[in-house]
């Protein structure tokens, strides 16, 4: 069986008056229990239609992690025969514009689910089928022959899909996560995650939060999102140290 040791960092937040801070170690991590999950990697500004929704400063740092970071992440861990697992947004037709998740897309969001949601190539009667407005992954990110693709319809990737079926039949037991936005979808499949007993490491660099405007220069929230996550929820790695420690696996 073959293991790495991967460097990650964590959060101690206590004690209270004076935290201990920022913490980094080696974990152990064994190949044939990971799989890395990649949680929407879609390209939300691709259409016009959709190019409002998203800020152009925060566009173009989603493009460099793409190109930079998630491109030879997937392509080495492909290699190493690691799963790789696409979350993606969907819309089943289970009117989701009636619910409360539709409702606070349309009115927080400014996007209708059941058309920015559509995908072509679907059971139009099982799911809202048409060109695709938000849903167009990359292809130097594309999902490939023998990856695995679960589509969700809220903000966790494990609510009501067969995310966790498929990882106990894989034997996953450690997931390694990337995608997009770090303080919702990513977050709280995260949260469901660890409440199911997998353990998570976030690739930090590999993410972005949903920046309000006055801070996307600084990417403020994408900072302390990170630190809330290495605080409850895992820890963090880097694509780089992950990509070395892969190489030097034994």
């Amino acid at each position: 069986m073959k293991s790495m040791d991967l460097p990650v960092r964590y959060n101690r937040f206590y004690p209270g008056d004076a935290p201990l801070g920022s913490t980094f170690k080696t974990l152990p991590v064994a190949q044939s229990e990971m799989a890395l999950l990649l949680v929407d990697v879609y390209h939300a500004a691709e259409k016009p239609q959709a190019k409002e929704l998203v800020n152009t400063r925060w566009d173009q740092a989603w493009w460099r992690i793409v190109d930079e970071k998630l491109a030879p992440l997937i392509q080495a861990v492909r290699q190493a025969s690691i799963p790789v697992i696409y979350v993606t947004n969907s819309s089943p037709r289970i009117e989701i514009k009636r619910s409360a998740f539709g409702f606070r897309l349309g009115e927080s969001l400014g996007f209708d689910p059941t058309v920015d949601f559509q995908e072509k190539d679907v059971n139009p009667l099982e799911f809202d089928c048409g060109e695709p407005v938000q849903l167009v992954i990359p292809p130097q990110i594309a999902p490939q022959p023998g990856d695995y693709y679960i589509r969700k319809h809220t903000y966790s990737g494990f609510y009501e899909t067969r995310l966790d079926s498929l990882l106990r039949n894989l034997g996953v037991r450690t997931l390694l996560c990337a995608g997009f936005v770090a303080d919702c979808c990513v977050f709280f499949t995260l949260g469901d995650a660890v409440f199911r007993g997998y353990h998570t490491i976030l690739l930090r660099d590999a993410t972005l939060a949903a920046e309000l405007p006055n801070e996307v220069d600084t990417f403020a929230q994408t900072q302390r999102i990170t630190l809330w996550i290495e605080s409850i929820l895992g820890p963090t790695t880097t694509t780089p140290e992950f990509l070395a420690a892969l190489a030097g696996s034994k």
